[in-house]
């Protein structure tokens, strides 16, 4: 009896052992397949970490060196803009030189002929066969007066001589061609 009493004490620590050893095997079993899956997950992570990692190092590579392209681009088409800017600016000079020279020889064209122009006789006749006295300006009778003065005088028939077919052309007389071709009119 005694025998049997120690056996079925011993057998109720032995069930109790047993059943805390059964809770902690379900336990252990349970974290380990907790910790398989943390690792799991950890390792996934750690996977999609480093290429992640390496994915954001060559997009910022990729980037960098889109940026350089395009800084590049930006400088030359800068560089092109001023180099055409230039060479407009030349153009403009040069067409400003030129609109200036072409300027400048059409004034002096326009001097010239007006200055060809102003030694001329200004003869206006307003009917071709109307005698000298009607049809002539004022101005063109003014200088026709002076210069039959000056033909009337002894020192003009001196130097005209007795040449009556040859008319003396005074140079204080621009109009005196105009003249003779009057008188030749009124007779």
């Amino acid at each position: 009896m005694k025998l049997k009493r120690i056996q079925k004490e011993l057998q109720a620590l032995d069930d109790m052992v047993s059943a805390d050893i059964g809770i902690l095997r379900n336990r252990i079993d349970q974290a380990s397949l907790d910790y398989s899956y943390a690792r799991k997950r950890f390792d996934r992570a750690e996977a999609e970490y480093i290429a992640a990692k390496l994915d954001i190092q060559r997009k910022t590579e990729i980037k960098e060196q889109l940026t350089e392209h395009l800084c590049t681009i930006i400088q030359q088409n800068e560089l092109r803009k001023a180099k055409k800017l230039e060479e407009l600016m030349q153009q403009l000079d040069v067409e400003a030189d030129e609109e200036t020279l072409e300027l400048e020889v059409e004034v002096e064209r326009l001097l010239h002929k007006q200055e060809v122009e102003s030694r001329r006789p200004v003869v206006r006749l307003e009917r071709p066969f109307q005698p000298a006295e009607e049809s002539v300006t004022l101005e063109f009778a003014k200088e026709n007066r002076k210069c039959q003065e000056q033909a009337v005088s002894p020192k003009v028939d001196d130097q005209c001589g007795n040449s009556s077919s040859i008319p003396f052309l005074s140079p204080n007389c621009p109009n005196q061609e105009g003249n003779d071709i009057s008188a030749a009119l009124a007779t």
